[in-house]
């Protein structure tokens, strides 16, 4: 168990039977929790963005793609402190002034991956605004996909290239 405490880069995308209360325990075991993918954890919420935005204050890179977060569990991670890099790519449930809100909370974020849909919905101010302050915006014209891996998981051991 103290290995887990140490958990700095986890990465379970495309499990479709992590739900939030798996995740929720990840955030209150493993506070050292750096750099997380979820994509396309379908059953993962705001719950569990919760639960990492109170326990995991060293939380730095998310992938919350494809994932059932909507715009209350984007603004509880935007309260982070550390966040810098967050990839939100087809989330059902985000609008476009939850991600507007979310944007302007995030204090020490620098890179943000968005679909392209959200480009015109979003004022031109806020957008010069947010890249004024330090943050660079990805715009991605990219497909729903919903194929998935098909055992279900996949496993990542090593070190992140993109770990702190």
């Amino acid at each position: 168990m103290r290995a887990l405490q140490q958990l700095r880069v986890l990465e379970i995308r495309g499990c479709p039977h992590v739900s939030s209360k798996g995740l929720s325990a990840i955030a209150v075991g493993c506070r050292q929790l750096a750099v997380l993918d979820i994509k396309k954890c379908f059953n993962i919420n705001d719950n569990a963005m919760l639960q990492l935005a109170q326990f995991s204050q060293n939380l730095k890179q998310i992938n919350l793609s494809y994932c059932s977060v909507t715009d209350v569990g984007l603004l509880a991670l935007a309260s982070m402190n550390r966040l810098q890099n967050i990839t939100v790519l087809h989330l059902r449930g985000l609008t476009p002034n939850g991600l507007a809100a979310a944007l302007l909370t995030c204090r020490g974020i620098t890179k943000v991956k968005l679909h392209a849909s959200f480009k015109p919905l979003l004022p031109k101010s806020l957008l010069d605004y947010i890249e004024a302050h330090g943050c660079v915006l990805h715009w991605r014209d990219k497909a729903f996909q919903v194929e998935m891996d098909p055992k279900g998981w996949k496993l990542h051991f090593g070190k992140s290239p993109e770990a702190p």
